[in-house]
């Protein structure tokens, strides 16, 4: 049975790009199972961040895949990144004009995740803006509400979109690749109508040092559920994502705890110092940008080599910044590691995974690992909070 096309919603903004042909059909097949693989994160609401050079195609990339989501039944919302820029009445506070400037100053994030981000990833809201002030005319958009179904798709492009300001919002991360002079060529005719002579230099000397910076300071590349070869739009191909680095270093005894949120240094010293102050905890931290971002999932199979570990504790955005400061317990079991279908469904009873304070980290690592406790018996108390969270162990 074919599904009922929902919904596209797009930005009210005049920089807004018009839906492109379809360049081939082995386009239109990787647009498809990209669409595929966001559809398999769940049925809620899910957030998709497309990101690359300057004229990699990221907006005509984002039209495409959002026709492909519609088409499957869920409703989605389109957006760009270029529509929450500062105002440039403001441009004299700032350098917004070299690459530096531009990297550091031309974005506002905190407009775009009051506006955008936050309703989307809040089951609460039910509505929120595609834009902020329109690039162009610089007409403020910021009360122009968009009806959020609580199964929407947001899918949105931009350079810079796994900054730390926002990369812990996306489910699912595309970077498209093209090479770097390819990316200043493209611009440059972009744009010769607005820029004139200096559409190159613009690019080169701006955007392009910007984006290095972007790539130096952030390394975003080792995040991506899918990279894309963009050099030919006829002819798109997926490259092999960059693996992070491996969880390895871990002493016998140790508790290990990944960090995959690095917008919160604060957050991040606060917890540490909560993990000290048990006496009798034996920690392995990894610390490691490489890991920004990483979910649940990804973290569990690349701790499963290590077969002593039962339960890794994952430091994401809810360890920063909620007052528990509780990490997120992974069991590393799964179907193989239990007898039958049964045994599994009462290992996961409450899920595979679950909340605990700082001062429980030690207590569920030492029970599991010596078998004293099941993982259910955790899960389920943490079940009953208010917050989900374990709060003695």
């Amino acid at each position: 049975m074919t599904a009922q096309r929902a919904d596209v919603h797009h930005s009210v903004s005049t920089w807004r790009q018009p839906l492109p042909p379809t360049a081939s059909s082995r386009r239109d097949a990787l647009v498809g199972e990209l669409a595929q693989e966001i559809l398999a994160r769940g049925t809620g609401r899910l957030l998709v961040g497309i990101d690359g050079f300057t004229a990699a195609g990221k907006t005509s990339f984002g039209h495409e895949l959002a026709e492909r989501l519609s088409a499957a039944g869920r409703p989605v919302l389109r957006a760009t990144l270029d529509d929450f820029k500062k105002p440039w009445k403001d441009r004299h506070l700032y350098d917004r004009e070299s690459g530096e400037g531009y990297y550091r100053n031309a974005y506002d994030y905190e407009s775009a995740r009051r506006l955008l981000l936050d309703p989307a990833r809040s089951p609460a809201a039910d509505s929120c803006a595609l834009c902020g002030i329109d690039p162009l005319t610089q007409q403020d958009h910021s009360a122009e509400r968009t009806p959020l179904a609580p199964d929407a798709v947001l899918v949105v492009d931009g350079v810079f979109a796994f900054r730390p300001e926002t990369d812990r919002y996306w489910d699912y991360r595309i970077w498209l690749d093209v090479d770097a002079e390819l990316s200043v060529r493209r611009g440059a005719a972009r744009d010769r109508n607005w820029a004139g002579s200096e559409a190159e230099s613009i690019h080169r000397d701006r955007y392009l040092v910007a984006e290095r910076i972007y790539l130096d300071e952030v390394d975003p590349l080792p995040r991506m559920d899918a990279v894309v070869d963009n050099t030919d739009f006829a002819a798109p191909f997926r490259l092999a994502p960059r693996r992070r680095p491996a969880l390895t270093g871990r002493g016998a005894f140790d508790a290990l705890v990944v960090r995959t949120d690095y917008a919160d240094d604060e957050g991040w010293r606060q917890v540490r110092a909560a993990l000290a102050e048990d006496p009798e905890l034996t920690v392995h931290i990894v610390d490691d940008p490489a890991w920004s971002g990483a979910g649940p999932d990804e973290v569990r199979t690349a701790a499963a080599g290590d077969e002593d570990l039962g339960v890794v504790f994952l430091a994401d955005a809810t360890t920063m910044t909620a007052a528990h400061r509780a990490l997120l317990a992974v069991t590393l079991l799964d179907r193989a590691d239990c007898e039958d279908d049964e045994d599994y469904a009462r290992l996961t009873e409450f899920g595979d995974r679950f909340r605990t304070v700082p001062a429980g980290v030690h207590g569920v690592h030492v029970s599991l690992a010596l078998g004293d406790m099941g993982f259910e018996e955790y899960a389920g108390w943490a079940a009953e909070d208010p917050e989900g969270v374990l709060r003695n162990a």
